[in-house]
């Protein structure tokens, strides 16, 4: 059984109830049969509901099929600024598009 590590840095822009970048550093497990476990950290700068600051947000998700699904959490103590309090998940699930929802649930 032959299975490979990888990482890749993946840098988005964000619009919506979040608006601002991030920039995201994964390491993903591929198997045999093409799909893959990633892991990574997300670093977002920006606005969330008008509360401007930063955070980091911890990503753990399964890549098949063409399709990435994952839940991000925020990693507690990251929030600056206006984001200092910042608390919670969110889920998203994105395919070969250039640009997905992200379902946030995340409190001030």
């Amino acid at each position: 059984m032959t299975t490979t590590l990888r990482s890749a840095v993946i840098k988005k822009h964000y619009v919506g109830v979040l608006q601002g970048t991030s920039v995201t550093h994964y390491s993903l497990y591929y198997l045999p049969n093409g799909s893959a476990t990633f892991t990574g950290i997300e670093v977002f700068t920006g606005q969330y509901q008008a509360s401007e600051g930063s955070i980091s947000l911890l990503h753990e998700g399964l890549f098949e099929h063409g399709e990435a699904k994952g839940a991000l959490t925020v990693i507690e103590g990251s929030g600056t600024e206006q984001l200092k309090t910042i608390s919670g998940t969110a889920h998203f699930c994105a395919g070969e598009q250039k640009e997905h929802e992200l379902h946030t649930h995340f409190s001030l």
